[in-house]
């Protein structure tokens, strides 16, 4: 009886240390994939062999690096050179150099971007969602419950949408 105490201790410590190490090695793993694509992609801009999805890419690394001026940087070169037929492409483009200038709470450049998402994919919830967003931080509330219930009417169970407009409705002063 003596002896299970110390076992199970150790047991236990092993145990969390093996789940640790695995926790931290599949992070380094992570690390070293994302440094290994930045330096990939920017050779290739070196040696101007990029096209729009790789500047994308390098844009994507950098943001979740929070990078942000290096991100907007090589989204609007990828915006130069992506295809024009590809409507959800640049829309999908769109939408992320806005929700690059809302990470660093430039609402009006974000909003412009979300703006011009929607014009290429008027369907596209998520851009519509971030706009509302965007329209909260302005404090632009009657704008901000029009892009939500927007969404709503396109995707009827968006629960991103449908607690903003529940909050919004809370902050409007009833008038009576």
């Amino acid at each position: 009886m003596d002896n299970i105490v110390p076992l199970l201790y150790l047991s236990i410590l092993l145990v969390s240390l093996i789940t640790l190490s695995v926790f931290i090695g599949r992070q380094i793993i992570e690390r070293k994939e994302i440094e290994n694509n930045l330096s990939v992609l920017q050779n290739k801009i070196r040696n101007n062999e990029a096209n729009a999805e790789d500047y994308y890419e390098l844009g994507s690394i950098y943001l979740s690096k929070k990078l942000f001026d290096q991100a907007i940087l090589q989204f609007r070169y990828a915006l130069q050179i992506w295809k024009n037929e590809d409507l959800e492409g640049i829309s999908s483009l769109y939408n992320t150099i806005g929700f690059t200038y809302a990470e660093t709470e430039q609402y009006e450049l974000a909003i412009y971007y979300y703006k011009e998402a929607l014009k290429n994919d008027d369907d596209y919830t998520v851009a519509l969602n971030n706009l509302g967003y965007a329209y909260e931080k302005q404090r632009m509330i009657s704008e901000a419950l029009s892009a939500y219930r927007q969404v709503i009417e396109k995707e009827p169970d968006n629960e991103t949408a449908a607690s903003r407009i529940q909050i919004l409705k809370r902050r409007i002063p009833k008038s009576g």
